[in-house]
């Protein structure tokens, strides 16, 4: 499985219609899916009441419970500015729609006010990767492997990655990240002088 580079990541994102009725969902689902690294079973199983506070405001960490994650090996997932930030709006895009925001109410909402299924999810993610004709294959999947292989190239601790990735093992989470070209780059040009 490969990761997609940050400017593949840009392109996907700039294939999203945002004047289409969900064409924002879909562009904050991309990106959240990218800064959390969540598995599309946990994103799609997310309540309003799991990421945004009765405060109004979003959580600064997502508590997964064991029963939504895999292996029943639950985990906490810190939310970065980003992530905060398409929890803000995902919650205004939902009021504005008239579905729920309920703590209990789905954080992704289809048509009918119920949660995002996981192969909606795969289905929207694939037909927006060939609406931007990316060559490499993009799927939630490959959107966790890419926010891992960021991380790391950012000067991230693969330790802090197996966390957030919810590793039992180190090897796992080595198998997640990938050499960006941008930093075999940046690393080719540090031996050159």
């Amino acid at each position: 499985m490969f990761s997609l580079e940050p400017a593949q990541i840009r392109r996907l994102l700039g294939a999203v219609n945002l004047r289409s009725p969900f064409g924002q969902r879909d562009y904050l689902l991309i990106l959240f899916l990218y800064e959390t690294g969540l598995r599309v079973g946990e994103c799609s199983a997310l309540t309003i009441g799991q990421v945004y506070t009765k405060k109004g405001q979003a959580r600064e960490w997502l508590h997964l419970t064991a029963s939504c994650c895999k292996r029943y090996r639950g985990r906490v997932v810190p939310l970065n500015r980003v992530a905060q930030v398409c929890v803000e709006k995902l919650v205004k895009f939902n009021l504005q729609r008239g579905f729920s925001v309920a703590p209990e109410a789905p954080l992704f909402c289809h048509r009918k006010h119920g949660f995002l299924s996981v192969r909606s999810i795969q289905k929207l993610i694939k037909e927006y990767r060939e609406t931007a004709d990316l060559d490499l294959l993009a799927t939630p999947h490959t959107l966790r492997h890419s926010m891992a292989t960021s991380m790391l190239d950012c000067g991230g601790a693969v330790t802090s990655v197996q966390k957030i990735l919810g590793h039992r093992k180190l090897s796992s989470t080595q198998r997640y990240t990938h050499t960006s070209r941008s930093s075999m780059q940046r690393d080719s040009a540090k031996l050159g002088g």
